[in-house]
């Protein structure tokens, strides 16, 4: 009887996720995203640079959370690849979360697959909640405060998909309105249990329509080489995050030359700094990430680009 219980608290024990919490009021989140891993020996150096890259900056900067936002490892055997990524994160016991790009389907096994292989490090913070309909990896984490007492931030993740099936409707996906519709349920219930809207941010792959917008404004910093690699419609996902009130950043990859930030209707829209080192077209940039850090009693963060040559496009926001 005694064995079972403890093996049960064990297994219990092992199952749950980290718990997210401010730190001197302070919260810091990496954004790593389009790593482009291929399991490959003509692409071993890429992939090495690549995760030598993560670690120095991991080591730099000390997140909180590290946050990887699509286009993770895109060829066959990706399973070795998701765990050789992810492991040495584990070992220096940092939770990571995930959403999905274009590119990760295209591999030996599926999203499902990959989520599987997520969930069974210990500092996997990714999930999949049925109630979002369409896609897989749409999910929320909370950031508790200091004292563990209270939930202070909302992070929302989104699976945004590939390709439309019908190819006269663009280029790549959108974000379905059953995923939307979940988004807007669940801050709903957040601004309802709380009784008051928690910061919030999102994170996703591919971009929202209105990046293209904001790309073209002079107040938007940072690099702006490519047009926006949008789906051509607009399912409504951005219009929800002003009517909700809640979401105060949004975070993607996918356009490998963007990193700019700008503020658009009082939310920062954002790309990450393209980190992996095999490059799909002509690539310009320096590889690197994206540095997010909250503040726990303000809707207030501050942004910035790292990469080894130091920081750049420093932004800092508050709604």
């Amino acid at each position: 009887m005694c064995c079972t219980l403890l093996f049960l608290c064990c297994v219990s024990s092992l199952s749950a996720k980290p718990v997210l919490k401010f730190n001197n009021h302070k919260f810091k989140i990496v954004q790593f995203t389009d790593l482009h891993l291929i399991n490959s020996p003509e692409y071993k150096k890429g992939n090495d640079s690549t995760l030598e890259l993560i670690k120095t900056i991991v080591e730099i900067e000390k997140p909180d959370l590290v946050v990887f936002t699509g286009d993770v490892v895109v060829s066959h055997k990706a399973a070795d690849e998701w765990k050789e990524l992810i492991q040495p994160l584990s070992d220096l016991k940092i939770p990571f979360a995930v959403t999905f790009g274009n590119h990760d389907t295209e591999t030996d096994i599926t999203k499902q697959q990959t989520l599987k292989i997520l969930q069974a490090n210990p500092y996997n913070m990714t999930s999949d909640e049925s109630s979002a309909g369409a896609g897989v990896g749409n999910y929320t984490v909370t950031i508790k405060s200091s004292d563990d007492k209270t939930n202070k931030w909302v992070l929302y993740f989104f699976d945004s998909h590939a390709y439309p099936r019908d190819t006269t409707l663009g280029s790549y996906d959108w974000i379905k309105n059953s995923q939307v519709q979940w988004y807007r349920n669940k801050s709903a219930e957040f601004t309802h249990k709380e009784r008051k809207i928690l910061p919030s941010l999102a994170f996703f792959h591919i971009p929202v329509p209105e990046y293209e917008y904001l790309r073209l404004q002079n107040t938007t910093i940072g690099n702006k080489i490519e047009t926006v690699c949008s789906p051509f419609y607009n399912s409504g996902l951005f219009v929800s995050f002003i009517e909700m009130g809640d979401v105060s950043g949004v975070f993607v990859g996918h356009d490998h030359n963007n990193d700019f930030a700008g503020v658009l209707a009082n939310i920062c829209l954002a790309y990450g700094r393209k980190t992996g080192y095999n490059a799909a077209y002509k690539e310009v940039l320096e590889r690197g990430a994206r540095v997010i850090e909250l503040n726990e009693n303000q809707n207030k963060f501050t942004t910035y680009i790292r990469t080894l040559s130091g920081t750049d496009f420093l932004l800092t926001h508050k709604r």
